[in-house]
């Protein structure tokens, strides 16, 4: 299925570097490692009901289900899903294996559906095949988080020395093993992409509101096939600022990432960005086609959360595990999400975000690694 989606970054934003300004002197504290930092709490308890405690259990069942499929392999699973009430559910493929496969799934907790069947009516989108799923890697490359730090979901500008640009968010901060520090973030934020790898490549540069700060990096790849994602080079004086594996709404207490999961259908998910912060819904669909004017992103998977302009390249996570970086939506040109709700229901639809799965882009990028802890 194609879909077309408009981008969610914000073109044209002023690229005036008269006035130096800095890092904000003091960061809020960390919230419990119990409980989701109360910007997230409140973006839970709205947009999908449940409390912390439920959010991070579907979460984990979700996680489950992913590490079973790549365990036992994706020709002994045809679908697998969360249902509404956060059950996790396999339909076990028919075939000499399936009795040894119902088993496990069964001792593992997971309720075993012997035929296919569709997706349940609140998911909406039939479920896709399930691409083979790379295990949970929980290892801990994270720093401290200091007054000065980046973190996903914080705004910036990828900008170019003609002056043009566009606003997007931060997403997970990784380790590559040739570059060291990077961001990943989305592809189409960087607005130069014929020469990204090249001595003119696209800056990236800190916005706190409307004002913009001093050069942090510069954009080295930019994937504008299959996936839309971006890897920023942080440059060496700036380092230390990105270290954290953490994802927050800007100012506000983090959330610290524990490691990766592929997108399971019904797996609740929430997305941080600079422009609507933390908001949340549960995953649609999975190998997604996507069309971002003439490019088309055929790995994609979509969500029922709403994002807008600005929100690009912000992280998502199902419990504290990464899931991917936003992309697209269907609702993106709107003024606000409450206008964006009435505006798709009017029109039969409702809020739609797309997002590329933070696994494919390790996948892309041998040893590229997110830190986490």
């Amino acid at each position: 299925m194609r879909r077309r989606a408009c981008r969610l970054s914000i073109v044209a934003v002023p690229f005036l570097l008269t006035m130096a300004v800095s890092a904000p002197t003091a960061v809020a504290d960390p919230a419990p490692d119990s409980v989701l930092p109360a910007a997230l709490a409140d973006a839970v308890a709205r947009d999908l009901g449940l409390d912390p405690q439920q959010f991070l259990d579907r979460a984990d069942a979700a996680r489950r289900l992913a590490e079973f499929i790549a365990t036992t392999g994706s020709d002994a699973v045809t679908n697998a899903w969360l249902d509404e009430n956060g059950r996790p559910v396999i339909a076990v493929a028919e075939g000499p294996t399936h009795a040894d496969v119902a088993d496990a799934a069964s001792a593992g907790g997971f309720e075993v559906e012997t035929a296919p069947i569709e997706i349940p009516g609140t998911v909406l989108d039939v479920v896709q095949p399930l691409v083979d799923l790379l295990p949970f890697d929980p290892s801990p490359i994270a720093g401290p988080i200091r007054p000065s730090s980046y973190l996903g979901g914080d705004s910036f500008l990828a900008g170019t020395p003609a002056g043009l640009g566009q606003r997007c968010s931060l997403g997970f901060n990784a380790v590559d093993p040739t570059h060291g520090s990077v961001n990943i973030t989305a592809g189409h934020c960087n607005p130069n992409t014929a020469d990204t790898g090249s001595a003119a490549l696209t800056g990236a540069y800190p916005m706190y509101g409307s004002l913009v700060g001093s050069k942090f990096g510069s954009f080295y790849r930019t994937s504008q096939s299959h996936n839309d994602y971006a890897l920023i080079d942080v440059d060496d004086a700036n380092v230390g600022e990105f270290e954290s594996n953490a994802v927050r709404v800007p100012g506000a207490a983090p959330l610290h990432v524990t490691g990766t999961v592929d997108p399971i259908v019904g797996a609740p998910v929430c997305k941080s960005g600079s422009r609507t912060g933390f908001s949340c819904g549960t995953i649609l669909s999975t190998g997604q086609n996507v069309t971002l004017g003439e490019n088309v992103f055929d790995r994609s998977f979509s969500t029922s959360i709403c994002a807008l302009r600005g929100d690009s390249g912000g992280p998502i996570v199902s419990g504290t595990l990464a899931v991917g970086i936003a992309s697209a939506s269907n609702v993106g040109d709107q003024p606000s999400c409450e206008i964006a709700m009435v505006f798709s229901m009017l029109q039969g639809q409702r809020p739609e975000l797309f997002a590329t799965p933070i696994n494919d882009v390790l996948a892309d990028n041998p040893g590229l690694t997110i830190r986490t802890s």
